[in-house]
C-alpha cells in the first residue's frame, strides 16, 4: 500500500506540473507513455496467443500523434482524414505482414484476426492518448483547465471507488471480469469523481451546468475503461498489464480509466 501511495503521488504532481507546463515537454511525456502502452499490448497480445507486430504497432502509433502534434501547434499539416490515413496505413502493413506470414501460422481462421489484433492496437492506446494533447492545445487556457479536470475526476473516482469498496463493498460489479471491484465501490468512486470534479470545476471556473453533465459522465466512462482493462487481462491470464509502476502495475493499469474519457472530453469542450 505504502509503495502504491508514494508512486501515485509522485505520478499525479508530475503529471499535472507537465499539463501545465505543456509544450515539447508535456507531447513527449504522452509520447513515452503510448510507447509503454503500446508494449503493453503488444505483450497483452501475445498472451492471447496472437501476435502483435510492436514495431509496426509503435511507428503508426508515433507516426498519428507526431502528425496531430504538428496539426496542433502547425499552420502547414493538416488533420483533416489523419485517422482515417493512420487506420488505412495499418490495414496496409498488416497485409504486408499476413502476406509474408499466411502460409505457416495464420491461415485462413487467423487472418482477420491478425488484422483486429493491429488495428485495435493502433487505436487503444495510440489514437486514445493522443486526446491529451489535442484537449491540451485546445483554446488556452480552456484546455488546460478541462485536462486537470479530467485528471482530477478519474482519479477521485478511482480511490473513491477503492476505499469505499475496501470498506463496505459487499455486492461484487462484474466477479467473472474483476472479482475485487464492488457495486458499492463504483457508486462511491461515482459521488467522489462527480462531487469533487463539480468542485474543482467550479473553482477554477469551468461552468456549473456542464460540470453537471460531464462529471458524472467522465466518472462512469473511467469505470467502464477500468473494466474493459480487466477484461484484456483476464482473457490473457495476467493480473497487471507491466510492472512500470511500482505498486500500481504497468502503463495501461494506471491510464485504463483515461482512455475511454479523453475523447469525449475532447468533443465536449466544443460546448464551451
Amino acid at each position: 500500500m505504502t509503495k502504491r501511495i508514494i508512486t501515485g503521488i509522485t505520478g499525479a504532481a508530475l503529471l499535472i506540473l507537465l499539463v501545465i507546463k505543456g509544450g515539447l515537454f508535456f507531447a513527449a511525456a504522452v509520447g513515452l507513455i503510448i510507447a509503454a502502452g503500446v508494449w503493453e499490448y503488444s505483450r497483452l497480445a501475445g498472451a492471447y496467443g496472437r501476435e502483435a507486430d510492436f514495431l509496426l504497432l509503435l511507428s503508426l502509433s508515433l507516426l498519428y500523434f507526431l502528425g496531430r502534434t504538428l496539426s496542433l501547434y502547425t499552420s502547414w499539416f493538416p488533420a483533416d482524414g489523419l485517422t482515417g490515413i493512420a487506420l488505412l496505413l495499418c490495414l496496409f502493413f498488416s497485409f504486408l505482414l499476413a502476406l509474408r506470414k499466411y502460409d505457416r501460422m495464420l491461415g485462413r481462421k487467423g487472418l482477420l484476426t491478425f488484422f483486429t489484433v493491429h488495428l485495435f492496437g493502433l487505436v487503444y492506446p495510440g489514437i486514445l492518448l493522443t486526446y491529451a494533447v489535442m484537449i491540451r492545445a485546445f483554446a488556452p487556457p480552456l484546455g488546460t483547465e478541462v485536462l486537470l479536470l479530467v485528471f482530477a475526476v478519474v482519479w477521485l473516482n478511482d480511490t473513491g471507488a477503492y476505499f469505499t469498496g475496501l470498506w463496505v463493498g459487499r455486492k461484487k460489479l462484474a466477479p467473472n471480469i474483476s472479482p475485487g471491484k464492488t457495486v458499492e465501490g463504483a457508486v462511491g468512486g461515482i459521488l467522489a469523481g462527480t462531487v469533487g470534479g463539480i468542485l474543482f470545476g467550479a473553482l477554477i471556473g469551468l461552468p456549473f451546468s456542464w460540470l453537471l453533465f460531464a462529471a458524472p459522465v467522465f466518472c462512469l466512462l473511467g469505470q467502464l475503461g477500468d473494466l474493459f482493462e480487466s477484461l484484456l487481462k483476464r482473457g490473457a491470464g495476467v493480473k497487471d498489464s507491466g510492472n512500470l509502476l511500482p505498486g500500481h502495475g504497468g502503463i495501461l493499469d494506471r491510464f485504463d480509466s483515461l482512455l475511454f474519457v479523453l475523447p469525449l472530453a475532447y468533443y465536449l469542450l466544443n460546448f464551451l
